[in-house]
């Protein structure tokens, strides 16, 4: 009932303005911060406000769970003002906005701001602002420059973001099976070392480009300042989750098995695989300490 909860208050003009619907496989978040589908499970309908990610679900046994959308759903957003019902029984369409979106929501967000609505507004002129004060139409065109030039700039962050490579998919097997096996699949250790190694070099190489592009712009000003921790906590947000991410903790974990084994089944030099995932570690560690002071500096900047 908790479904008809929502909907119920929304149409009667209380609480948040919009909502999401979408239909999916329910997901659970593990303790290192991965999502992964939850076995057996059928999909369902779950709506949310966006803010709480689940709100509610059809079926009683998943109601509260956390899940992010994936692949598509709509959305409906109430135009009234707040407490005014909406008019279910004629037409509403200028009472509620609806719409598809998807879990590339910034890249469709983009292409709407920047090539729809932008290029609308810019062609304006004097009469089709009306009665609008000059004040106000020029507060609106810089906030809304402003947001259109946001907008860019996280798609390019995104396409400059590293990606982390998944370990190869022949592995998973032996991998999942890592604690129970007697013999360690060498072929597997080599594998996880070489790509264990090029994770760090990456990951070290983005942590020292962005400390010595601070170092290089030494005549920044305030808008250049906050622009270049806004950079940085993208990227390191990004790094952080990929960290979390079931690829990189099952590579992690079979190298951290292989350097405690006791069994000399494991064959290789302990000692440096211990090194690699002790390095990872204090990159791990660095990874969230410049990941706070950049959201700190975002924050009080």
């Amino acid at each position: 009932m908790q479904h008809k909860n929502i909907l119920e208050t929304w149409f009667k003009g209380q609480g948040s303005a919009h909502i999401f619907i979408y239909y999916q496989k329910p997901y659970r978040q593990t303790d290192q911060g991965e999502i992964v589908e939850q076995s057996g499970a059928r999909e369902d309908f779950f709506i949310t406000d966006g803010k709480n990610l689940n709100l509610g679900a059809l079926s009683n046994n998943i109601v509260g769970e956390k899940l992010k959308l994936k692949g598509k759903g709509v959305y409906f957003m109430r135009c009234t003002p707040p407490g005014k019902p909406i008019t279910a029984s004629g037409t509403n369409d200028n009472e509620v906005l609806f719409g598809e979106i998807s879990e590339n929501t910034v890249f469709t967000l983009n292409t709407i701001v920047n090539n729809v609505y932008k290029p609308l507004v810019d062609k304006l002129d004097g009469q089709d602002w009306g009665s609008c004060e000059p004040e106000q139409k020029k507060e609106f065109m810089q906030t809304f420059d402003r947001f259109a030039k946001e907008v860019r700039e996280a798609i390019l962050s995104l396409a400059s973001n590293i990606v982390l490579d998944p370990y190869p998919a022949q592995y998973t097997k032996n991998a999942l099976d890592i604690h129970n096996s007697k013999n360690i699949n060498q072929e597997m250790l080599t594998e996880f070392e070489k790509i264990f190694n090029e994770w760090s070099e990456k990951i070290e190489q983005t942590l020292e480009e962005a400390e010595a592009e601070k170092k290089d712009d030494k005549e920044a000003g305030p808008r250049q300042e906050l622009e270049y921790w806004k950079q940085r906590m993208r990227k390191l947000t990004c790094v952080s989750e990929q960290l979390r991410s079931k690829n990189c903790r099952t590579v992690y974990d079979v190298l951290t098995y292989a350097s405690q084994s006791t069994s000399d089944n494991a064959n290789r030099p302990r000692d440096k695989i211990y090194l690699a995932t002790s390095k990872w570690r204090s990159i791990e560690l660095r990874v969230t300490e410049a990941l706070n002071e950049a959201k700190d500096n975002v924050k009080y900047l």
